[in-house]
């Protein structure tokens, strides 16, 4: 791939993306359930991540033209100001994508040495099954003085990690703080939040992006609330609990890979507050379906990859479709399947060898 088809593909890939987290945004908006609303956030991030991998090892087709009829020398010219800016545009890219990564895989990291040097405790709770269901597989409970905030984790087992100073409050308290997280486990929601944190990384210079994970936070958070409050008692025994995990929490805490930290997100605590506040009026977690929203997604996913802004003056308009990428073009045929890899323009102006 070009620098000029490199610049084409990242802005045709926020174009996707925009649209499809719009679409998101606006199908979240008529469902009354959040655990729909967090599946449907998900599904979204898993689609973000299938477009990303379409465009960097598929052809695409070509439904613009880009329409550049002026003369050999400005094209010339035009094609060395694209791969320059293309050249730039990958840097910045790429710059970005591995400070991301790296601080994706260093908090990881964290958070295992965390899992490793935190305690099993909390007995009591086990004796009572309140960590023997979550998807057929016990839940191990650890303790440790590293963290300031519960947060849960799952490779294979289920871990639930809790900060030492929870043990100081009351049994109701620890109760609800232990199931908040157990609702996560359920939910599968660290596998999601990985999802979001891989799509994050790639997409860090976008702001939809951003404002896509933050609604899977809060629909995740409100859902794990709403699951563990039945009544006006328990609502007020979580808030007391939530109150008391902002109080505690000191400012030098380090943000893990997993976990919600209280201090970095006053707005969505307040939000929360107001929610299971107003939790009997409205939200109820009904067993409402994502019925047609969610082939409304797939298709506008679909939709989205036929969508390719004409940038690359370089690209021929004798071909319906683009070259493959170099990558998938050799894995292809290193199976005997042959794939073109150049512009037919391009093959017939410049020398090329035939696989």
């Amino acid at each position: 791939m070009t620098s000029a088809g490199f610049m084409e593909t990242i802005l045709s890939l926020s174009l996707q993306i925009t649209i499809l987290i719009c679409v998101a945004g606006g199908l979240s908006m008529t469902l009354k359930s959040f655990s729909n609303e967090y599946r449907l956030w998900a599904l979204c991030h898993v689609l973000i991540l299938l477009q990303f991998l379409a465009a960097f090892s598929l052809p695409h087709p070509r439904l613009l033209s880009n329409g550049f009829t002026q003369p050999p020398q400005y094209l010339e010219l035009v094609q060395k100001i694209e791969s320059t800016l293309g050249q730039v545009i990958l840097i910045i890219w790429f710059c970005g994508m591995l400070v991301s990564m790296l601080a994706l895989i260093v908090s990881t990291f964290r958070t295992i040495r965390v899992l490793s040097n935190s305690t099993v405790s909390a007995v009591e709770l086990i004796e009572q099954g309140l960590l023997d269901d979550v998807n057929g597989k016990t839940v191990k409970l650890l303790i440790s003085q590293a963290v300031q905030t519960p947060f849960c984790w799952q490779i294979h087992t289920p871990v639930i990690v809790l900060p030492e100073r929870v043990l100081a409050l009351s049994t109701q308290e620890f109760s609800m703080i232990v199931r908040h997280e157990i609702e996560h486990l359920r939910a599968g929601h660290p596998l999601q939040l990985f999802l979001q944190r891989l799509v994050e990384a790639l997409f860090w210079f976008h702001p939809l992006v951003w404002w896509s994970s933050r609604q899977a936070v809060r629909s995740r958070e409100f859902y794990c609330d709403q699951k563990v409050v039945h009544d006006r008692e328990d609502i007020l025994i979580y808030l007391k609990s939530m109150l008391h995990l902002v109080e505690n929490q000191v400012t030098d805490w380090k943000t893990l890979s997993a976990g919600f930290a209280y201090r970095n997100s006053s707005s969505l605590i307040q939000q929360r507050i107001q929610h299971l506040t107003a939790t009997q009026q409205k939200h109820s977690d009904s067993q409402q379906r994502l019925a047609w929203r969610g082939p409304c997604i797939l298709l506008t996913a679909l939709f989205c990859i036929l969508l390719w802004l004409p940038v690359d003056v370089s690209a021929s308009n004798r071909s319906f479709w683009s070259p493959w990428p170099r990558w998938s073009t050799n894995f292809l045929q290193s199976v005997g399947i042959p794939a073109r890899d150049y512009e037919i323009d391009g093959h017939r102006l410049r020398p090329h060898e035939h696989p």
